[in-house]
Formats: C-alpha cells, structure tokens, sequence
C-alpha cells in the first residue's frame, strides 16, 4: 500500500499543467478581488432593506476583504481537479501559517427541515513548518464544540418539528485575519424559519504564542477596554443615526432595558486589513432585524494607551 501510495503522489505532483488552465486560475484570482471591491460599493444601497425570508440561503460575511475573496476562490477551484490544485503552486502566496481543511459536512433534509454545516480542522504551523499542536488542539475543540451544540440544537428542532416543521440552517466558515500577529477564523450561521436569524462566532489564535485568545488579551492587564470601546461605539452608533434616517440602534430609546450599555468580555471582534479593531453584533442585538450584523471600527487611538504591541495599527 506505501509503495501504491508513493506512486500515486508521483504522479499527481508530476501532472502536466496546460498553459491555459494556468491563466484561468490567475484570472479567478483577480476577478475575485474585483467581485469584492464592487460588493462593498454595492452594500451600502442595500443593506437597510428588510429581511426577506427566502428559500435562498443568505450568509453574514463578517467583514471579508479582497485577499479573503481570493482564497475562497482558490478553495473551489483547487478542489475541482489534480490539475487545478497543481497549477495554484506557481501563484503567489496569499499568506498564512494556518491550513484549514474542511473534513466534515453535516447534511440533512426532511421535508421542509434542512441544514448543511461544514466543519473545519485547523492545524496550525510556525514559519518553519512546525505544527503548534497546543494550538491546534485547542482550536479545533472548541470548534467541535460549537458545531456539535449547533447539531443537536438542529436535531432537537427536527424530532420536535415531528415532520411539519420548516426550517433552512446554514453554518459556514472564512478566514477574517491572517497577518504576523493574528489568525481569526469566523463562523456564520443563518437560520430561516418564519424569519431569518444571523449569528456569528469568531476563533482567535495568537501567532506568537501559539495560543488562543479573547478581546481582552489585547489589552494591557487592569485596564478598562471594555468602557473604552463602549463608548466609542455609543459615538457612532449616535452619528450615524444623525446622519441617516434608515439606521436605527437601541440607545437612549423608550425601552432603556433594551439600550446597549457595553461590549461583554466575549463580544465577537477582527482585526480588518487596516489593523484596526472591529466590534461585531449579531443581528437584533444591539439593532432592529433589518439592520442585519452590524460592525463597529474601532480608531487605534481610542485605545492606543492600553493596547498591547502589535496587535492594532
């Protein structure tokens, strides 16, 4: 079976690339960042409506950039053929220690009850090659954790539903930060039903430590981030409803148990390709449904007195 194995490796790194196949990939690539940068035009005329429930299944990206689109692009074509997956050696790197390799997908449908959910294994490298297995361990436990509540949830809904239920779950997955600090990988659910629910959950690794972290390991030990951050955000969240009639946030409104007071410690965040920290809310959290997920950048500034080296720009 090795000497089967050996061989078959052979030839698949030995595959002949057609020339034309080469510039199709380069020119997925590129079309990729163009799709992008026209996308994010786009949003802004657009993401005011009101939710629609659909049979069309709807992801909440969290803040991808023209580099994150390109490796979506790779992903597909490099499953699709040896050929393709061979080819993509000669196009740049678009950077990262992390490999993510989707080994699992959940599927099922009964009736109207659908999901599909895909679940990734992490594994995590140095620059040299060697794999952290610290942090690969703890990351993928904690995604299989998060996506074995997220099943069982699905699958209780289904024997309860007793086959007239409706429901459309989706569960996917990006890589949101990929620099010489940060690796963030960001699960987006959607759930349709009577109406549609966005959520997110987003895993952080640590470069240079090799280990897991939260918000508040970005900042400097006995500090207030969190008021810091709130604050800042209570300031946008103000002006941007001044600015535009459509924007709605729950602040200093007629229900006061409602109004946004501050991030929690497990608040969901990124670091976008500016280095600046972004805040995430899943929809209805701290805003009507329409307003979908909504995110918050954060100025280096405002934090820039208690934020530790390296992490923001």
């Amino acid at each position: 079976m090795k000497h089967n194995l050996t061989e078959m490796k052979h030839d698949y790194q030995n595959i002949p690339i057609p020339p034309e196949l080469k510039t199709r990939v380069k020119q997925s690539v590129a079309q990729a960042k163009k799709d992008s940068a026209c996308a994010a035009d786009a949003f802004p005329q657009n993401r005011h409506k009101a939710t629609h429930i659909s049979k069309i299944r709807r992801f909440a990206f969290c803040g991808i950039g023209s580099a994150a689109a390109a490796v979506l692009t790779i992903a597909v074509l490099a499953n699709s053929s040896a050929n393709i997956a061979h080819a993509m050696e000669e196009i740049p790197v678009l950077g990262t220690i992390a490999r993510v390799v989707t080994f699992r997908e959940y599927q099922h449908k009964e009736n109207q009850m659908q999901a599909d959910i895909k679940i990734p294994e992490v594994q995590v490298e140095n620059k040299e090659g060697k794999v952290l297995a610290d942090a690969t361990e703890d990351m993928n436990d904690a995604i299989q954790k998060y996506t074995k509540q997220i099943i069982a949830a699905y699958e209780a809904d289904v024997k309860a539903a007793g086959g007239e239920g409706m429901q459309d779950l989706t569960l996917d997955y990006d890589i949101v930060t990929d620099n010489d600090k940060l690796f963030s990988l960001c699960f987006q659910q959607n759930i349709v039903m009577a109406s549609s629910s966005l959520s997110q959950k987003i895993y952080h690794i640590d470069k240079t430590s090799g280990k897991m972290i939260t918000l508040q390991d970005l900042f400097l030990d006995k500090t207030d981030y969190q008021t810091a951050i709130s604050e800042n955000i209570k300031t946008q969240m103000k002006q941007q409803m001044a600015e535009d009639e459509t924007k709605v946030y729950w602040l200093d409104s007629d229900v006061p148990e409602w109004d946004f007071q501050h991030i929690s410690e497990d608040v969901n965040f990124y670091i976008n390709e500016s280095g600046r920290l972004t805040i995430v809310f899943d929809e209805c959290q701290v805003a009507p449904g329409y307003m979908g997920i909504v995110t918050f950048e954060i100025p280096t500034d405002v934090v820039q007195d208690i934020v530790k080296d390296g992490y923001l720009k």
